[in-house]
């Protein structure tokens, strides 16, 4: 049983007490209608006195008026207003205890004015006793009730008014019956405290304080539907904190589920958010390896969906592919695709790893097909593809080239140009001694010297004050283009490195199979054939690594590859005059005296045998020096770059597409041929149509000159949109020819993608997981630009069970 409220404003407890304070505290402001039917504001202030009713006083018309402002003036609730009816000025005194009745129940606080009230004898008692204001003090809920000189419980006769209570028979029903009251004011104190302890009592203040609080029902809402936010507060955290690791290519799990950069940085993300962090910890369930894995899902099919909702548009596309085998020995296949975007520029765009069963053309093809069917791409569109020279891609019965000639009949195969000039470069080290030698030697010394701190330490002590220090470096066993900066360290530091290898031959403390190594190498350095390769090496090398990087150009095309090629055959012709070699003699002299390096001994002269020789005429003896057979070695390497050259690029596929160019560019400066066959235009063309139009662009473009498709595709880009309705087939046209990928090195930097994303500590990720983390590493630029909220909001409606923990949206 709960204690009284005057007991509650003593002993409860102060949010007790505060509550039962309000609810006998307050002022309320009343409109009463004065007597020329004006309305006004009446202010029942707690507490105070009717100085005007100090003594009793027969009735009369100004005491039921002042008894009727009284009446009006107590406060009342809203709904009190508008149950009870204003007193009229001619009120009789039966009607105002009717009201005083009446207000018990609707009134929002009991009436206790401050008024002498009158008294009466109790028994043989020979003084008259009356109520006493200071009552009211004591017992707040008392309510007076003028008409019968008595007094109620306020708080018990509002319950039972709201049926709240049921009323028994039993002495307390005094101080809820309005219709009598309690008047024994003999007796008063005693009884105010009784009724103040009893069950009846209590049970009133409980009932009325439930109805000042919130429902059940509606306070466990609110409390889901903020933890339903603090959830989803949590989430858009998590998925942002996805999306950073992903787009960087950084690991999210660690050994153990609490674990890992994800974790780590969800608790960096939530430091100051005490709630998110509590939510977090209590639910980390929804930070699960599943729960990730279809996150990564959904950032990798929207940014699937990005790059289809841009090719969807394009008439044609070309194909890259090519294959490799990452950290755990799997076969990983790299699908690209080229496209031309409305603005006439060619993208790139990255499709996933697949991982083949085997690596023959069937299965491949199969893939790719699959590829195409998923993304909802259309074979037939397909303008070209690029493959490396392995059988099984290039192979013209049986590799996917012949499969995908058959599917698309105009469509052109482009043998790789960085990978044409990559086997160029092997043949020359392959077959010339020189440069094999040189090549080992780079290699070689670049090992040794960097396996040990305290070899590499020692080789840069030994630089002199004034000199660049570098390091060296190996060569790299695929991209044999990328080759030029290796040779040129070793020829800068070449004084150095002979140092150090002198100095590590007398070395006691290294082991014997590297002491072996370092006497070899030492002893091939102190020959200035050794100088002689590296130069030649130099000269080699170098401009054919700035054609491959021209090659791998994402914006390359045929036309511009084959100019290159032409550079690089030109270059190498010069390279064979006697000025060139003159020059790189120059340079070994100089090395030479500089490094007291030994100079090649001529060779023993010797006579033929006189019983082959078929004449009696003196043998004239020529002496052969090294110079000269040097001079026939390196010749012998530039002969047989350009011989490679001319073979490996004398493909049809590339010529084509070059010819579609050149008559491009030839319609725009005012130099049009015409159109023929060897161009091999696909049936969508209008080939009366595409004439007029290339006639009328070379009318249009009079006053400039073009060298590149690039420049044109640039300059119908920038016409008014009308205006470049007239020229819808040279658009396609231009479509045509930038589509056509020269290079597949987009798939090979999707290859140094996959080197960062699956290393020896990842070597266990799944291969969905890693072409999923693959497209949001890969396709960064598509990520930043997705929309996260909506990505949320998908998430959680895709069960019941989110949609009960995050709310729906």
């Amino acid at each position: 049983m709960l204690p009284s409220p005057h007991t509650c404003l003593v002993m409860a407890s102060n949010k007790q007490q505060k509550r039962i304070s309000d609810f006998f505290s307050g002022n309320t402001v009343k409109k009463s209608k004065n007597s020329d039917g004006n309305s006004s504001q009446t202010k029942d202030v707690n507490n105070n006195v009717d100085e005007t009713a100090t003594e009793p006083s027969p009735k009369t018309d100004t005491d039921t008026n002042s008894v009727q402002t009284s009446a009006v003036s107590r406060p009342m609730s809203a709904s009190a207003s508008s149950e009870v009816c204003e007193l009229d000025v001619n009120m009789d005194s039966a009607e105002v205890g009717t009201h005083d009745r009446m207000a018990a129940r609707v009134a929002d606080k009991p009436y206790q004015p401050r008024i002498k009230f009158p008294g009466r004898r109790f028994g043989g008692e020979t003084f008259e006793r009356s109520f006493q204001c200071g009552w009211f003090d004591k017992w707040k809920w008392l309510h007076y009730i003028r008409e019968s000189d008595s007094v109620i419980c306020f708080i018990c006769a509002k319950a039972t008014d709201k049926g709240l209570l049921r009323l028994t028979n039993d002495n307390q029903s005094s101080f809820v019956k309005a219709g009598g009251g309690y008047s024994n004011w003999k007796k008063a104190r005693e009884k105010f405290a009784q009724h103040e302890l009893s069950e009846l009592h209590s049970d009133s203040v409980r009932a009325l304080e439930s109805l000042k609080l919130t429902p059940i029902n509606a306070v466990i809402s609110d409390i889901a539907a903020r933890d339903q936010a603090t959830g989803r507060a949590v989430l858009e955290l998590f998925f942002r904190s996805i999306k950073l690791l992903g787009r960087e290519g950084l690991p999210l799990r660690g050994h153990a589920h609490r674990d890992g950069v994800l974790w780590q940085l969800m608790l960096e993300r939530t430091h100051a958010l005490p709630k998110e962090r509590e939510w977090m910890l209590r639910r980390d369930n929804w930070m699960s390896d599943t729960i990730q894995n279809e996150i990564l899902g959904m950032f990798a099919h929207a940014i699937q969906r990005e790059i289809m909702s841009q090719i969807s548009h394009c008439s044609f596309f070309g194909l890259t592919a090519d294959g490799t085998t990452d950290i755990s020995a799997s076969e990983q296949f790299s699908c690209c695709l080229q496209f031309v975007d409305s603005d006439l520029r060619a993208q790139n765009v990255f499709l996933g790893f697949y991982n083949a069963s085997d690596s023959s053309a069937e299965t491949l093809f199969s893939c790719i097909k699959d590829i195409f069917i998923r993304l909802n791409i259309p074979l037939e569109r397909l303008a070209g593809y690029c493959f490396d020279g392995a059988s099984n891609m290039s192979g013209r019965i049986n590799g996917v080239r012949a499969k995908l000639k058959a599917e698309c009949p105009v469509s052109l195969y482009v043998h790789c140009s960085n990978h044409a000039l990559d086997l160029v470069l092997q043949e020359v080290a392959r077959e010339v001694r020189l440069i094999a030698d040189t090549l080992n030697f780079v290699q070689g010394v670049s090992v040794v010297i960097s396996e040990s701190a305290k070899r590499k330490q020692l080789f840069r002590s030994l630089f002199g004050s004034e000199d660049v220090v570098c390091n060296l470096l190996g060569l790299c066993p695929t991209r044999w283009c990328i080759r030029s900066t290796a040779i040129s360290r070793v020829i800068s530091a070449y004084a150095t490195l002979l140092e150090t290898l002198k100095t590590l031959e007398r070395d006691k403390s290294v082991r014997a199979e590297i002491r072996s190594k370092i006497f070899g190498l030492c002893t091939q350095a102190k020959q200035a054939r050794t100088y002689f390769g590296l130069v030649c090496s130099q000269a080699l090398f170098e401009p054919s690594e700035a054609v491959a990087r021209s090659l791998q150009s994402e914006t390359s095309t045929a036309r511009a590859a084959l100019e290159c090629v032409t550079v690089l055959k030109q270059h190498m012709q010069r390279l064979r005059g006697d000025d060139s070699f003159k020059e790189l003699m120059d340079k070994v002299n100089t090395a030479a005296r500089c490094n007291n390096l030994k100079m090649p001994n001529p060779p023993r002269l010797s006579k033929t045998p006189a019983r082959i020789r078929n004449t009696s005429e003196p043998e004239v003896l020529v002496c052969k020096s090294g110079e000269a057979q040097w001079r026939r070695q390196f010749f012998e390497a530039v002969d047989l770059i350009q011989t490679e050259l001319k073979r490996r690029f004398d493909q049809s596929g590339i010529k084509v597409a070059a010819q579609r160019e050149t008559t491009l560019i030839e319609a725009a400066n005012q130099n049009l041929s015409g159109l023929n066959e060897e161009m091999q235009l696909p049936e969508k063309f209008d080939r009366s149509r595409l004439q007029m139009q290339l006639t009328l662009l070379g009318d249009l473009t009079k006053e400039r000159r073009f060298t590149a498709v690039k420049e044109l595709a640039e300059f119908i880009s920038s016409l008014h949109p009308q205006t470049r309705e007239l020229f819808k087939e040279v658009e396609a046209f231009i479509e045509l020819c930038l589509c056509l990928p020269v290079s597949a090195a987009p798939s090979e930097r999707s290859f140094s993608a996959l080197r960062r994303l699956k290393t020896w500590t990842r070597s266990t990720t799944s291969q969905k997981r890693l072409t999923h983390l693959a497209l949001m590493h890969i396709h960064s630029d598509i990520l930043d630009r997705l929309d996260i909220p909506s990505l949320v909001r998908s998430f959680i409606s895709n069960t019941p069970e989110r949609k009960a923990m995050f709310g729906a949206l």
